[in-house]
């Protein structure tokens, strides 16, 4: 794979089209409306405005590769979402999807007025800031083995 630009960021594993290229500008000019953001840290709640794409439409954009014989596969994937930094977060395809747990997850492209040059991963239904993913360059699409 061609290496990414600092303002790329690619979708990997079960998806219809593993390699796709996102770049920060592209999923800016689909944001939505901005969006303020409360957590807590260890001293203070902090609030953010942030402005983005959901997950969950990055994702459908990519399509996923899904098994047509197994009922409802799409709720059996799971997307981890890696920073530039190697931190890495977990994310279920339900939890995510509007019609299941529609969490919001959100790839920030703006941040308090500042266009990002990388989206951050924004979970805004967390009271903790631990699942925000910054600098993300890859969405890699998984489906768990299923236990037996």
């Amino acid at each position: 794979m061609t290496p990414l630009r600092p303002d790329e960021l690619v979708i990997t594993g079960e998806v219809a089209t593993p390699g796709t290229v996102w770049c920060t500008s592209a999923l800016h000019a689909r944001a939505c409306r901005p969006l303020a953001v409360d957590y807590v840290t260890r001293r203070r709640t902090e609030r953010h405005e942030v402005r983005g794409v959901t997950l969950y439409e990055a994702l459908t954009a990519a399509g996923l590769a899904l098994d047509p014989a197994r009922k409802m596969d799409h709720l059996s994937l799971a997307v981890l979402a890696e920073g530039a930094d190697g931190y890495g977060v977990l994310v279920s395809y339900a939890e995510m999807h509007p019609e299941f747990g529609d969490c919001g997850a959100l790839l920030a492209t703006w941040h308090n007025g500042q266009l990002l040059a990388r989206p951050t991963l924004v979970m805004p239904a967390d009271r903790r800031a631990s699942r925000f993913v910054r600098q993300v360059h890859r969405l890699h699409v998984v489906h768990p083995v299923a236990v037996q």
